[in-house]
């Protein structure tokens, strides 16, 4: 804080010479002269420092006393009063750019929206735009309440949103819709079918009548377990099909990919764009490249000006890169990864374990073709729903 001062007032540094300098200073203590970093040079001069505006006094002090003044330096104060002067473009310039500031600011500028996970964040923006709220809006003709009322009769999947405006930033928080439990029919888990076609090994029937025993072969479809059992009365009582069936099946998986694919080049091989937005329009700074997306890899970078949480511009800096692509062969990588993949599905897809697998590889046309075979034991009894 009291470089800040010192910078405003501005201080000078001055050497006084003449017979018994320690006079002078009685002298000036008592005319009421603030003086600091008081060092002698030799037994008739010192050097020391004060504010500007006491170089006056000073100076009819040292006149009085026969003592001879010399002023060494000048730091703030009248300096910088004349650098302003010569730098009137400075100034103004300062002025215009932050009266833009203070136009820009009455702008929204950038909207951020938080809490959305099934309902896509471009849709919200889109109907935020058909209700007046986008980039570039005037802030105060944005009514938040209006707002909410028009965008959640436009997308009923959302409960509950609000628009905060601070500054040019708009966040815009939602809440969605819970979905609404299915209503299960009266005959829902009445009969378990076959969920795929196989050989039964193992039939555990926990609540309702199984159809099938070991051994037999099923298809897609059949009736496993039924839910009707004999009543103590003498008639048929309806009951949930609970229980499991276990059965070989098989698989036949195939992946397909190109035996050439494109890859990127290193970096030192890369073309440039350098643009800045000023809201919508674009303004090219740095010549753009005409590749075609085909040719190249694009990479684009987006600066916007402005200061997180304090204010937003509507001035973006956008630097875009163009790495070329070549067409390389790796079969042997992407063979094991499209197997990797292969088998980690099907594990993913059973409801059991694979007992043995095997792959097969083939190439033609110019394309790789990985395909596995599996036999399995699974749980195949699913509800007719399933």
């Amino acid at each position: 804080m009291d470089e800040i001062w010192k910078s405003l007032l501005g201080t000078a540094e001055a050497e006084l010479c003449g017979p018994e300098p320690e006079t002078l200073l009685e002298r000036c203590r008592a005319a009421g002269l603030q003086l600091w970093s008081v060092l002698p040079v030799d037994k008739c001069t010192l050097r020391l420092t004060l504010w500007q505006r006491d170089l006056m006094a000073l100076e009819r002090l040292c006149t009085a006393q026969g003592f001879t003044l010399v002023v060494r330096d000048l730091r703030g104060g009248s300096r910088n009063q004349e650098v302003l002067r010569r730098r009137k473009g400075l100034l103004l310039g300062l002025l215009l750019a932050l009266s833009l500031l203070f136009a820009s600011s009455l702008y929204v500028w950038q909207i951020e929206v938080i809490g959305c996970e099934s309902v896509s964040t471009g849709l919200i923006l889109r109907t935020l735009a058909a209700c007046g709220v986008a980039p570039g809006a005037f802030r105060p003709a944005i009514d938040p309440e209006l707002v909410k009322s028009r965008v959640l009769t436009e997308l009923p999947e959302l409960e509950w949103l609000t628009v905060n405006i601070s500054g040019s930033r708009a966040r815009v928080l939602v809440r969605e819709r819970e979905a609404r439990p299915e209503l299960l029919s009266e005959r829902a888990h009445e009969e378990l079918h076959a969920g795929r076609s196989g050989i039964v090994r193992k039939v555990t029937a926990l609540s309702g009548q199984s159809l099938v025993e070991p051994g037999d072969a099923v298809l897609e479809g059949d009736l496993l377990i039924n839910g009707e059992l004999e009543s103590l009365s003498g008639g048929i009582r309806q009951e949930p099909a609970l229980g499991e069936v276990q059965a070989e099946t098989w698989y036949e998986i195939s992946s397909i990919c190109p035996l050439e694919m494109l890859q990127t080049r290193e970096k030192n091989g890369a073309a440039g764009s350098f643009c800045l937005q000023i809201g919508k329009n674009r303004c090219i700074l740095w010549p753009s490249s005409r590749k075609g997306l085909d040719e190249c890899d694009k990479i684009v970078h987006e600066y916007t000006l402005g200061i997180e949480g304090l204010f937003c511009t509507p001035l973006r800096l956008i630097w875009t890169t163009r790495h070329r692509l070549t067409a390389t062969e790796s079969f042997d990588l992407r063979e094991e990864e499209m197997k990797a993949a292969l088998l980690q599905g099907l594990e993913e897809r059973i409801d059991g374990e694979i007992l043995d697998h095997a792959f097969s590889v083939g190439r033609s046309d110019g394309l790789l073709v990985v395909t596995l075979r599996a036999r399995c034991l699974e749980n195949i009894a699913r509800d007719r729903e399933q």
